[in-house]
């Protein structure tokens, strides 16, 4: 508690600082963290910033964000430029300093487990999205942190948009394009652990036509993610499984980006845009004969139309293509032999896991009368996933598996007052259908097919008193039906093994929230407060338990446990102190708590800690130098649902200092370089991102950059 007690002290103190700082120049009227930057430099500039229309992730239509009534907050390509590089390269990140937004990392094969509005388990209640379209958490590492221009943070059940996974809310990556202007550029940055990250792009537009062309690459020595000595203390209080993976030597990794994407548009407003990212992955294990990614490929594209029809109507259609393929090699791993740890590198199995997904989806957006829309839409995917055990011995064991989504949603959005009072409701009916379902195991079965359905819903109203308070207000509902994997894989080979659970109940999630936003132009002040409450039911946990007939094994278990309370408040805050110098920062003060399961009652739900929040100052005078400096802390927290007092098990609560500085110098009229130095972690503290995966300290960076402007 007094951790707890300090840190919120010392944030309202600064906040409160913040509001009583003398007026420096006026700003527009801004609500959402993108605007609210742009107004920053407009202002210093001494302009007033005027809002154009935006496609705006909360409602899959073009409105002007001031109007939106849900939580929404946007990070900004300038906004990603000027955060320090940290020694995980993944798009989390960008998003850390978000109210409600709780970041963990896994393997840097893997996704950043980004966990919303205390809802705490990133597969199944956050949502992700590329360029709109939904992508499984794991294939999100398609797009490289480079490739992004912008990204939408969409708090709340969002179900009854997006379907499934949205219990939190949903995270949209919209990559970049070609724009007039861009030209071409490239940088290499080296930093700890013998980390090279090379980068180059070229980008125009000329005419209707516009095109982006990247190639980035992320190659490291890297450090030990599962510290040996951390397992063995797992395993000396019970926990034996996880020392047979432990890093003997440093996980060193080697990750390439391909990334492009193309566009056609004619003063009618028709356009056409096709987006490719790609991505080949090699994660060592920290053991010889331990390999976690073996040069794995993943796709992400996408293929998008829209055209107006007249003034009455827009329609949109969008589909794509999204491959994985992850191919990993175990060997039989550490063991405790006579009280010593001994290394057997002898290949036990080789492990192949696929997955592809063709999502599509029609939208038309229809305008009735005046300041009204009507969406009308449908969607459709297919995912096709395959797992393939390779043992030395000879044998094999293969799953796959296919599930159909087919959805329909109506939304409409109303405007009222001149506009000062929003209305919005939204309403979505999901089928799912988990077909052509194998199973290799000691007896080879093809369960029969097995189909879910829902209807989930949302609504909102925003009112805006005057340019300066707003308050707003949402509700909705969301949905989780499960992985096929847990409804039908029954494991009993490898060194993991898995329990199915058909009877698995699917999850279900409602949240309130009641916010206010406070723009005050006289003072360049941009405050952001905003409570929920919720409820989750019929909550889905699994558990890695300890495998009593493979020595250092894990069974993976999943079962209903009734459910969590979650309620909350979000504060954000922007300041300017002088035209260079301004203060942000945010907290998240939060409560999820599971109820109505004998077991757990009373526990804190996993990866959902009681506060975390930042807090940051930018300096930008580019005639002098440019830097930024952030504080970020985050309570303690648990990585299963039980609140195991283990290492690891329990993360305990952690504070770090990130700075960055960097200048740019323009050679000639279209050539500029830049070079920029970041620190991660200045004060080399050591926490769990994840469970065992532990961060490497201290990481510093230093990168140089030339550009040329077309």
């Amino acid at each position: 508690m007094e951790r707890k007690t300090r840190f919120t002290l010392c944030l309202a103190v600064c906040l409160a600082a913040a509001l009583y700082v003398s007026p420096a120049w006026t700003a527009g009227d801004l609500t959402d963290t993108a605007a609210a930057r742009e107004a920053e430099k407009a202002a210093a500039q001494g302009k007033t910033l005027a809002i154009g229309e935006v496609t705006v992730t909360a409602t899959k239509t073009e409105v002007d964000p001031a109007t939106v009534p849900f939580t929404m907050h946007t990070v900004d390509r300038e906004d990603m430029d000027d955060q320090p590089s940290h020694f995980m390269n993944n798009l989390g990140e960008f998003i850390r300093d978000v109210p409600g937004v709780h970041v963990g990392q896994y393997y840097p094969w893997g996704p950043p487990w980004i966990h919303l509005r205390g809802t705490g388990y990133f597969i199944g209640r956050t949502i992700y999205l590329v360029d709109g379209l939904p992508v499984h958490p794991f294939l999100s590492v398609a797009v490289n942190p480079d490739d992004v221009d912008q990204v939408d943070v969409l708090l709340g059940p969002s179900s009854a948009l997006y379907g499934a996974n949205a219990s939190g809310g949903a995270v949209n990556y919209k990559t970049r394009k070609g724009r007039a202007g861009m030209g071409a550029a490239a940088e290499i940055a080296y930093g700890s652990n013998n980390t090279i990250r090379p980068h180059t792009h070229v980008g125009d537009k000329v005419g209707n036509f516009d095109y982006y062309l990247s190639y980035s690459g992320d190659y490291s020595d890297g450090y030990q993610m599962k510290p040996l000595d951390g397992m063995l203390e797992l395993y000396e209080l019970g926990k034996k499984q996880y020392l047979k993976e432990a890093s003997r030597e440093d996980n060193k990794w080697r990750n390439s980006w391909l990334a492009g994407k193309f566009g056609w548009e004619n003063q009618g407003g028709t356009r056409m845009e096709l987006a490719l990212n790609y991505n080949r992955r090699y994660l060592y294990g920290g053991q010889k004969n331990l390999i976690l990614n073996d040069n794995g490929d993943i796709l992400v594209s996408s293929l998008r139309f829209e055209t107006p029809l007249s003034t009455w109507a827009k329609v949109k259609l969008s589909g794509g293509y999204q491959w994985d393929d992850h191919p990993q090699q175990y060997n039989n791993g550490l063991s405790m032999v006579n009280g010593e740890v001994v290394l057997d590198p002898s290949v036990n199995y080789t492990y192949d896991w696929t997955r592809q997904t063709t999502p599509l989806e029609g939208q038309v957006d229809i305008y009735p009368w005046k300041d009204h829309v009507l969406t009308i839409g449908t969607f459709w995917s297919r995912e096709e996933e395959e797992r393939t055990y390779h043992f030395t011995n000879g044998s094999r064991t293969h799953s796959e598996w296919t599930t159909d989504q087919t959805a329909v949603f109506l939304q409409g959005h109303q405007l009222l007052m001149d506009e000062r009072l929003s209305l919005m409701a939204g309403v979505r009916y999901d089928h799912w259908r988990y077909h052509d379902v194998f199973i290799q195991g000691n007896e080879p079965q093809e369960p029969d097919a097995v189909t879910k359905d829902t209807t989930t819903y949302r609504g909102g109203i925003k009112y805006r008193f005057n340019d300066y308070v707003a308050v707003r207000s949402s509700a909705g509902t969301a949905f989780w039906p499960g992985t096929p994997l847990w409804f039908f894989q029954n494991t009993t080979t490898g060194n993991t093994w898995r329990e199915a659970n058909p009877d698995l109940e699917p999850e279900k999630t409602w949240m309130v929230d009641l916010g206010v936003d406070i723009n005050l132009p006289a003072w360049g002040t941009l405050l952001g407060i905003t409570g929920y409450y919720g409820e989750i039911k019929d909550m889905v946990s699994y558990s890695y338990d300890e495998n009593p007939y493979v020595e250092g094994g894990s069974i993976i278990r999943t079962r209903n446990i009734g459910g969590a309370r979650i309620r909350g408040l979000e504060l954000q805050i922007q300041q300017p102190i002088t035209q260079e110098l301004s203060l942000f920062g945010s907290l998240t003060l939060n409560s999820s708590r599971i109820q109505d399961d004998p077991d757990n009652d009373g526990n804190q739900l996993r990866n959902a800690p009681d506060y975390w929040g930042s807090l940051g100052v930018r300096y930008l005078n580019p005639k002098l130098f440019n830097a930024e400096a952030l504080f970020r802390f985050s309570d303690s927290r648990y990585y299963d649902d039980a609140n195991t007092d283990l290492p690891y098990f329990h993360m305990e609560a952690y504070e770090t200092v990130d700075a960055k500085i960097w200048r740019d110098w323009q050679l000639a009229p279209h050539w500029a370089l830049n070079i920029c130095l970041s620190a991660v972690n200045i004060f080399d503290e050591d926490y769990s991102t994840e469970i065992v995966y532990v961060n490497p300290g201290r990481y510093l960076e230093l990168s140089l950059g030339i550009r040329y402007s077309f």
